[in-house]
């Protein structure tokens, strides 16, 4: 029997959550300094380091902030009346795309650091030391320049497409981030690898998408005078804009400058607001599909378009143009050259009118389906923020099975909010497969803690109940076909009747 002391020792937080509480680790970076970080409000001299190793998970440090941010901004918008801003389905799609965007990260580092680190040691053009506030302030303006251009090429449109796929604009469409986008951007980021320290690079990396986290939001405006050189939501909005007027404008990253600079920049309309989303809207919450679906098309399916008299849209080099060129190009269309690219003459040339009245994508589900899916999705977030923290621990089973984990979770969560017939056999597959997963990692030296055992209590609860909702489903089927056959023999009966046929018996 346990004593008073061990009773309380096993309840403790440091007992549920073995030696670390991933409550306690999350409210220990809710601090001043990782909210000024949220902001780019770095000095060279706390953020300089000699190797790649000792650079901190800047993004890891500053995500409790982005929680509180969205909170905050939910909250204030329900309060305000604004509702329409947000959706239960599109937030959490847009987090989910996050979560995968993270995963395939190593380390929370961009898979070009590793092509960079090569490139450095072995063919640098300058010496540029690595301790320089120089060196540092260089690389904020070049690296920001460097995403400018990267930003603008049509062919790259199909690794970020993801991120304007949601209709609304908030800050959870600012995680809404491509899985493989930074092997897309991965060019851009190795030509400064000639002259600037991968540390140096490493950092200002982490601080450009922090600092674009806080221009998803229609809370602020321009931050004044500092608008003027300065990425502001304002903008930003605009470049999420699938307006006319909102096409190919507003790429930068940091500063506005290089939009200003090179032509691009187009201010917010306050008689013609944006207007979120891609021309071509998807239709779908399913994260895979809205990950690689336009990538596809424009490698495998957009040449080789046909029109209704079975001819070739494009020919010849234009199969090569309808990769290369702007999504929105086809035959005929106006380019120019723009350094190794292409670009559009007339940047509104094909879009089409934003139709007065906007409907957006929402399936209506349950209330009960929805607070379901939202608990999921908590204990999601709850495996992921685990995940990132230890991932460099855990053994090669256990990463895959966490991997596969977050993967299947934010595709079945998908299949609810697109109302999918195989939504609830997906799931109770998925609870099944979750459970026999508890159920192997008690043998562990750790053995049976309370964390466990209530994540085993859930997913044991939610398999026996969509077991049951499936069965009962089907005998709903099965009772109302057995009804419509009756009702069918009982039509035929009383016309054989009225006929003065025999009677089938």
């Amino acid at each position: 029997m346990l004593s008073r002391n061990d009773t309380k020792k096993w309840l403790s937080l440091e007992h549920i959550f073995t030696n670390t509480s991933l409550g306690q680790r999350m409210l220990y970076r809710l601090n001043l300094n990782n909210l000024r970080f949220t902001y780019y409000l770095i000095t060279p001299n706390e953020t300089m380091f000699e190797t790649v190793d000792e650079v901190p998970n800047y993004t890891l440090q500053v995500t409790p902030w982005w929680l509180l941010f969205i909170i905050f901004e939910f909250c204030f918008l329900w309060l305000s009346g604004h509702v329409n801003r947000f959706a239960l389905n599109d937030s959490i799609t847009s987090i989910s795309a996050g979560i995968l965007s993270q995963c395939f990260k190593f380390g929370g580092r961009t898979i070009a650091i590793f092509l960079y680190d090569y490139i450095w040691n072995n063919f640098r053009l300058i010496e540029n030391s690595w301790n320089s506030p120089l060196t540092w302030i260089f690389c904020l303006f070049f690296q920001d320049f460097m995403y400018y251009l990267g930003h603008r090429i049509g062919f790259l449109w199909g690794f970020h497409v993801i991120h304007h796929s949601s209709e609304y604009f908030n800050y959870t469409t600012a995680l809404r981030q491509a899985a493989i986008q930074d092997i897309g951007l991965a060019i851009y980021d190795v030509l400064q690898a000639f002259f600037i320290p991968p540390s140096i690079f490493l950092v200002h990396r982490y601080f450009s998408e922090i600092y674009q986290f806080t221009l998803h939001t229609t809370l602020f405006n321009n931050y004044g005078k500092l608008g003027i050189i300065l990425n502001t939501p304002s903008h930003h909005r605009v470049h999420h804009g699938r307006n006319p007027y909102c096409i190919d404008r507003n790429y930068a990253a940091v500063f506005i400058i290089w939009d200003k600079i090179f032509g691009t920049f187009e201010p917010e309309r306050q008689f013609e607001k944006p207007v979120y989303g891609i021309i071509d809207q998807e239709m779908t919450f399913n994260q895979i599909y809205l990950q690689f679906h336009t990538l596809y098309n424009l490698l495998f399916v957009k040449w080789r378009m046909k029109t209704e008299n079975g001819e070739w849209v494009f020919r010849g080099i234009e199969k090569l143009k309808a990769i290369y060129y702007p999504p929105i190009y086809m035959p005929n269309m106006k380019v120019q050259r723009y350094f190794h690219w292409f670009t559009m003459v007339d940047h509104e040339e094909g879009i089409p009118l934003i139709e007065n009245e906007i409907i957006r994508y929402n399936p209506e589900i349950s209330h009960w389906k929805k607070i379901y899916c939202l608990v999921h999705f908590m204990l999601l977030l709850a495996v992921f923020f685990h995940f990132e923290i230890d991932r460099n621990q855990l053994s090669y089973l256990d990463f895959n099975l966490k991997l596969a984990f977050l993967i299947i979770t934010i595709q079945c969560l998908g299949a609810f909010f697109d109302r999918k017939i195989y939504a609830s056999y997906q799931e109770v597959l998925r609870c099944i497969g979750v459970t026999a997963y508890y159920f192997y990692i008690i043998i562990d030296p750790i053995g049976i803690q309370p964390n466990r055992l209530f994540m085993m209590t859930i997913y044991i609860s939610s398999a026996v109940f969509w077991s049951v909702y499936i069965v009962s489903h089907i005998n709903v089927v099965l009772h109302k076909n057995t009804g419509k056959n009756s009702k069918i023999e009982q039509i035929s009966t009383i016309q054989a009747v009225k006929n003065g046929s025999s009677l089938p018996y």
